[in-house]
């Protein structure tokens, strides 16, 4: 049954059925957001909605290396533009960057996001060349025995969903108009069908090989186009297409390898606790020693290669240059896998960011070249890759990138990151990407949830320390044009240390968030569905950002100290739930008040007492100031957490 319980991912952790699972998402929220849209740089081709009208020129050869750069097909080989471009989905591709066909349109959204039949497999994205020149190379007219032929490498699922038998990815030649006979679209010239097993990982990119020998399609204006049949409700079945070649002169058997340096992924994160950070939370030891690059060789020989990489500001100017040097033996990655020598796999930075004084984006740029005297690069577009370090307002522990949706089961579960604040400062807001799932109309009866924060408690969440309102999950429209942000009744002043920062659900199936596949921190990731906090078992990094602000100070002129006027102070008890007591060793004139987080006075008392009691029942969960004044002694400060 196809997408039973909608649930396929899920099965993937069986220990996960009952608590914590991945689910297909119904959107793509890299086309959905523009923030997240990668600035283009200027070698980038970017797709107008208008197709050039001079043939292509044999050889055609695509690898979508310019994934970084682009999420659509470039205008100089392809005429549409619904398939997305991509570094996340694909498992080990032959070559960074490929074209991921899916149940989503142009836009990222459903195609048919009210279809509730998900045991049909429907026409979903296509991608067809621009015409091509089969007629004649130069003064060489073709004929059949110029061995033309087509051949790509695809791969089902890898970090997507898996499609099933009823799916399929299709290649359709067009044959152009000849004498009376109209042009018309030949179909399923060749195709794949979705395994009978969707819980099998398809880790290996597969090649397909095809001959093109009818002379009916040896006209200046040959197409060929793929396309695929998917559930278009949503994120579903997933393909991915790599290494398009067509030329004269091939083999089937002989023609399988090609002499190609090239990149696999983006490298890694120059932070070492995340992908993006505050930039006023930023500190030199923020940075990683070194960083993880996956280059390999797809040729069949040792080559002799160099590694380098440089650093750019916001305005282009660079930084900072690192060069590994050259490594005279990077064989063959089958059988050898990626580069292993350290100084290209694992490069030491040698540069650290200086602290900012603003949100500011750093461009890095690798690339990978022959030495002199060894033979040419089949394809030199995917040596040089373009990487995004980003300081903003937020933390993040995902690329930006969704493969996936992260969910716990259970009535009140709850889910937190761990985050560290290296400067005090505020906690204004959190950004979530929730998956809008399921009809609208049932977001008010049960898709709630509550911002909460939780101290520290030997590495796990420990207190509660925070507790928000009701809130409910903002879907992308329109109207929205960053991921949805949702600000705190009472914004949290945190000093330096450890935080749990999460949600409490209120549906017993889960809220499912946003889920980055590539960016493996499920060490700082706990959920809790009555059972006590559990770290989480599954390799991503959850897309909840933590957004924060200038500092606000508590009240002014303030100290904490642990007494006054030479009388002990206590509070207690600490955390409090409906009363809270504050205690002096003497008695004597003093005024006590109690502040929330952004520095409103709640409640004050004055007397002539040792002990001072303040009910907060009424009080919302947070953190709160006392302050306490006597007489001319300067004002001290004292922390109290409430929760219910």
């Amino acid at each position: 049954m196809k997408k039973a319980a909608f649930g396929v991912f899920a099965l993937i952790f069986s220990f996960a059925q009952a608590q914590e699972g991945i689910k297909p998402l119904h959107s793509n929220i890299n086309l959905i957001y523009p923030e997240l849209k990668l600035q283009s740089l200027p070698s980038a081709p970017m797709y107008s909605g208008k197709a050039a009208s001079t043939p292509l020129q044999l050889p055609f050869l695509e690898d979508f290396y310019y994934a970084t750069q682009s999420r659509y097909p470039t205008q100089s080989k392809w005429s549409d533009s619904l398939v997305y471009v991509n570094t996340g989905f694909p498992i080990a591709p032959p070559s960074i960057g490929v074209a991921t066909f899916d149940g989503l349109n142009h836009y990222g959204y459903p195609y048919e996001p009210n279809y509730s039949n998900q045991a049909e497999s429907r026409p979903a994205d296509t991608l067809t060349s621009r015409d091509i020149n089969l007629y004649q190379i130069g003064s060489q007219i073709l004929q059949p025995s110029d061995s033309i032929g087509l051949s790509f490498y695809y791969q089902a699922r890898g970090n997507g969903e898996a499609p099933e038998v009823a799916d399929s990815l299709i290649l359709d030649f067009f044959k152009p108009k000849s004498g009376t006979n109209d042009s018309v679209w030949i179909h399923r010239v060749w195709f794949a069908k979705g395994n009978s097993n969707a819980n099998t990982n398809d880790t290996a990119f597969k090649r397909a090989f095809i001959w093109i020998t009818d002379t009916a399609y040896f006209k200046t204006n040959f197409r060929f186009r793929f396309r695929n049949k998917a559930t278009t409700s949503g994120n579903f079945d997933h393909w991915h297409l790599d290494y398009v070649y067509l030329n004269t002169n091939r083999s089937m058997l002989g023609d399988t390898v090609f002499n190609d340096l090239t990149f696999a992924h983006v490298p890694s994160s120059f932070l070492q606790n995340y992908y993006y950070m505050p930039y006023q939370q930023y500190t030199a030891n923020d940075m990683a020693q070194k960083n993880s690059v996956r280059i390999k060789n797809n040729g069949s020989q040792a080559i002799n290669m160099s590694y380098e990489n440089r650093v750019y500001n916001s305005s282009n100017t660079l930084l900072h240059s690192y060069s590994g040097g050259a490594n005279g033996n990077l064989g063959p990655f089958n059988p050898n896998g990626y580069s292993q020598f350290a100084p290209h796999a694992n490069p030491s930075f040698g540069y650290t960011f200086a602290p900012m004084m603003d949100s500011t984006d750093y461009t890095i740029k690798h690339f990978v070249y022959r030495s002199q005297g060894t033979s040419s690069d089949f394809l030199l577009n995917n040596d040089t890759i373009y990487q995004k370090q980003l300081f903003r307002n937020y933390y993040a522990y995902d690329d930006g990138g969704a493969e996936g949706g992260y969910y716990v089961n259970g009535v009140e579960g709850k889910i937190a990151l761990r985050f560290n604040v290296n400067f005090p400062d505020t906690l204004r807001a959190v950004r979530i990407y929730f998956d809008p799932a399921g009809a609208l109309t049932t977001v008010e009866q049960s898709y709630k949830f509550r911002i909460q924060i939780w101290a520290n408690n030997n590495g796990t969440p420990g207190q509660l320390i925070y507790r928000d309102s009701v809130m409910y999950p903002k879907y992308a429209d329109s109207a929205f044009k960053a991921v949805p942000q949702y600000s705190l009744t009472s914004y949290q002043i945190l000093g330096p240390g450890t935080y749990f920062i999460g949600i409490q659900q209120a549906v017993a199936t889960g809220i499912v968030i946003g889920f980055d596949r590539n960016q493996n921190f499920n060490q700082n990731l706990y959920y809790n569905i009555g059972n006590g906090w559990t770290q989480s078992q599954i390799k991503g990094a959850l897309m909840l950002h933590p957004v924060f602000g200038k500092f606000i100070a508590a009240p002014a002129s303030l100290r904490e100290s642990n007494s006054i006027g030479g009388s002990t102070v206590k509070i207690y008890p600490n955390p409090a739930n409906e009363t809270v007591f504050v205690n002096f060793e003497t008695n004597s004139k003093k005024t006590c008040g109690i502040y929330n987080s952004i520095g409103q006075m709640i409640e004050e008392r004055s007397g002539i007492t040792n002990t001072f009691e303040f009910n907060t029942s009424q009080f919302e969960p947070g953190l709160y100031f006392i302050k306490i004044k006597e007489g001319s002694y300067h004002p001290v400060l004292k922390k109290i957490i409430i929760q219910h």
